[in-house]
């Protein structure tokens, strides 16, 4: 398959804004993330736990959205074992740091350091045959820009997103993509990620978004009624674009990534669409049970509530 390029679309007032005296302190941070990125891969990842515990510490915003979050999705768990369970997700989410500066200026060659194994193959092979594209659909863990310079590397695939608020990082984001060649399509651009379809490529598709009441059902996630994205099921309707579910994590060792596909969804998408967001779902849930420390507990993800229901934020 084609490997499609993608453009980086700024106006030259918004690059101009980028070298404003109001960036500097942001430019400063990239610059010492990329000196981070010269150390040994064990370094970094003692200086990600480091940064993810002062983030804990000093971010309390973010650490009371994610007790929110973990308390709504783990009622089971004791009040030590959840605080626990946030501790180690915070210095997960510096890891995270981390690996995006290590995803976005490390060699091929440091990068050949760290093990990944890529599980389900075959499933992506299957749902190719089809040959009206395929939507790979996943959480958002925390390695996900990692993950997604590994699979770039040697796979064409394309990415649904949304720009990154803060200019800086967008623009990171964006010179990266483009510099390993993968095409990124704003989700807005319905058009363009069906043509991409219809070319038989993969479109990486994070479902776990809160994309407000006008473009979702409320479904369980986790046990809660959930505001759920129906766009999946008009885009599978539309293109015939096969579903693959994916999931990935940081192996415990630290030292590499497991990468996994599972078998296509059949008989998707179906005539109801809570039906179909309930089964996306499940899926999300069960992969992110698996590896509860390395998910993004940060994100609003139960902002949007049923008319008349308390809210959670």
């Amino acid at each position: 398959m084609q490997l499609l390029n993608d453009s980086i679309t700024m106006s030259f007032k918004e690059k101009l804004s980028l070298i404003s005296p109001i960036t500097w302190p942001a430019w400063l941070g990239m610059g010492c993330l990329w000196l981070i990125t010269r150390l040994p891969i064990r370094w970094q990842f003692s200086i990600g736990r480091a940064i993810g515990k002062l983030i804990y510490r000093y971010s309390p915003k973010l650490r009371t959205i994610s007790t929110t979050n973990v308390d709504l999705c783990f009622p089971e768990l004791s009040d030590v074992e959840r605080t626990q369970l946030i501790k180690k997700n915070f210095e997960a989410l510096g890891i995270g740091v981390i690996e995006a500066a290590m995803a976005w200026w490390m060699s091929d060659r440091r990068l050949k350091k760290c093990a990944v194994t890529l599980n389900g193959v075959e499933h992506a092979e299957k749902a190719f045959s089809n040959g009206k594209g395929v939507i790979l659909l996943g959480p958002h863990f925390i390695c996900l820009e990692m993950v997604g310079r590994m699979l770039g590397s040697q796979y064409s695939f394309a990415v649904m997103y949304r720009p990154h608020k803060k200019k800086l990082i967008a623009f990171i984001q964006e010179s990266f993509r483009k510099k390993y060649q993968i095409k990124t399509i704003a989700r807005h651009r319905m058009r363009e990620l069906l043509n991409t379809l219809e070319s038989n490529m993969a479109v990486w598709y994070a479902y776990d978004i809160d994309g407000g009441e006008k473009r979702s059902v409320f479904v369980p996630f986790f046990g809660v009624q959930t505001a759920s994205l129906t766009a999946i099921s008009r885009i599978a309707k539309l293109s015939g674009a096969t579903i693959v579910p994916i999931d990935f994590y940081r192996t415990d060792d630290k030292w590499g990534y497991e990468i996994n596909l599972s078998a296509p969804l059949e008989n998707f998408p179906s005539d109801d669409v809570v039906q179909d967001a309930t089964r996306l779902n499940q899926f999300l849930e069960q992969a992110i049970r698996n590896k509860p420390e390395q998910y993004i507990w940060q994100y609003k993800r139960f902002k949007t509530r049923p008319a008349g229901e308390k809210r959670f934020y």
